[in-house]
């Protein structure tokens, strides 16, 4: 993947993130990351709302109503009652002719860049119980801290991280009483800039986690990472190894879309 120097027409198959992201980037100023990031936000919630009904929905049709101990505890082959997750999306950034230019993940140092995440909390009753108390309900009043653990892997060095996230407590935080996103700037100069000719790549993990006083069984790290970038098809030249010929060819795009278990990777340069 490398950085293009001209507008790169794109689908909106990445779906409704995506949609609001280039909105997002049309409508606002380079400096304007609050209301950037807003726009992301709410249109990731009505994603979100969408899902989450159709996934209540297929539980629904699942007859899972027996209530069991542990948030995750199976019931006689029924799907488990899933308590909370977070998510993270980007690097997003504002893309333009003259520069910044895409994709999102190579940005200079000096350049705006910010990624957006979400705490999605079952507001459906635990352990899919006739009635009762949900998840999102009882996390409510929980004080959480969210956290941005970066590595610089060209150095092996460690990071240096985005100011956490204070939600004290989760109800209060923006969005819905579900679904509670936060974004966080990652450029203009938050990593050191690196000598010319020698970009550093660096990897970012968001993890969360309770803070009260007394202990709580709550906390995680973000194994689903959402990738806005789009990587347009090319042709490979042909590639032998040993003698043996393996002929090149058109290697396919590959879309916006989750990844599972992969840290969020981008790279900083100096022009």
């Amino acid at each position: 993947m490398a950085t293009m120097e001209s507008e790169l027409v794109v689908s909106s198959s990445g779906g409704t993130v995506r949609e609001a992201a280039i909105a997002a980037a049309k409508q606002c100023g380079e400096d304007q990351i609050d209301e950037q990031a807003s726009m992301i936000a709410e249109a990731w919630g009505e994603k979100v709302e969408k899902l989450t009904a159709e996934y209540e929905a297929e539980m629904q049709e699942e007859g899972v109503a027996e209530a069991v101990a542990g948030p995750t505890t199976r019931v006689r082959g029924h799907r488990p009652y899933m308590w909370w997750n977070i998510v993270v999306a980007g690097p997003f950034q504002r893309a333009r002719r003259n520069g910044p230019f895409l994709p999102a993940k190579i940005f200079q140092n000096s350049e705006p860049a910010f990624i957006v995440g979400g705490i999605w909390m079952n507001r459906n009753p635990i352990n899919w119980a006739p009635t009762g108390p949900s998840a999102a309900s009882i996390m409510a009043a929980f004080n959480m801290r969210i956290r941005f653990e970066t590595m610089n892997l060209t150095t092996v060095t460690d990071g240096p991280d985005p100011a956490p996230v204070d939600m004290n407590p989760i109800h209060a935080a923006p969005g819905r009483s579900y679904f509670k996103t936060f974004y966080r700037q990652i450029g203009r100069g938050h990593f050191p800039a690196p000598p010319n000719g020698h970009p550093n790549l660096y990897e970012l993990n968001v993890t969360a986690d309770i803070t009260e006083t007394a202990p709580q069984e709550f906390a995680g790290f973000s194994t689903w990472v959402y990738d806005p970038d789009l990587e347009p098809p090319f042709y490979a030249p042909p590639f032998g190894r040993f003698g043996l010929r393996v002929p090149g060819g058109r290697r396919p795009a590959v879309h916006p879309g989750w990844q599972y278990d992969v840290p969020m990777r981008f790279m900083v340069y100096t022009a």
